[in-house]
C-alpha cells in the first residue's frame, strides 16, 4: 500500500482512504434511497450510468451522520465499489508509514498530521462490512 492517501472529514473527525483504492471525488448528487437499507445506506446513486451504492461515511464508523452536504468519494477494491459521503475532502498527501493500533474493525490504525488525530480506513474491511449490511 502507497503512503499517499485521501484525507477526508466524516462525522466532524478526520480520515485517510488509501489513494490506490479512489477511483475518483465528485459532488454529492442525488440519491435515491432503498427500503430497508441499513441506516449507513443512504441509498444508491447514478454515476455516469453505474448505479453505486452511497454509504455515510461517518454513520459507517459509528458517528453522527454528515449534514447532506459534502462530497462523494467513489472507492473501490477488486469487484466491490462503492460512493463515500464525506463532509469534506480535505487534502491528498503522503502520511506517515507508522501507525498507531485502533480499536476499530474499519481502521488500519491512526496517526497524526498536523496535530490532528486521522484515522487510516481499512476499505477492504470497510467495503465488506458495508456489503453485508455494516
Amino acid at each position: 500500500m502507497s503512503a499517499v492517501h485521501v484525507r477526508v472529514r466524516a462525522g466532524g473527525e478526520h480520515y485517510a482512504l488509501p489513494v490506490e483504492g479512489v477511483r475518483e471525488i465528485a459532488r454529492r448528487d442525488r440519491i435515491t434511497p432503498v427500503p430497508g437499507a441499513p441506516p449507513a445506506v443512504l441509498g444508491v446513486w447514478n454515476l455516469r450510468g453505474d448505479v453505486v451504492a452511497a454509504i455515510d461515511l461517518a454513520a459507517m464508523l459509528g458517528l453522527a451522520p454528515g449534514d447532506g452536504e459534502g462530497r462523494i468519494v467513489v472507492v473501490e477494491e477488486g469487484e466491490r465499489h462503492a460512493g463515500l459521503a464525506v463532509e469534506e475532502v480535505l487534502e491528498v498527501e503522503a502520511l506517515p508509514t507508522t501507525l498507531e493500533p485502533v480499536d476499530s474493525p474499519y481502521l488500519a490504525g491512526a496517526t497524526l498530521v498536523d496535530q490532528v488525530q486521522v484515522g487510516v480506513i481499512d476499505l477492504h474491511a470497510l467495503l465488506a462490512a458495508a456489503r453485508e449490511g455494516g
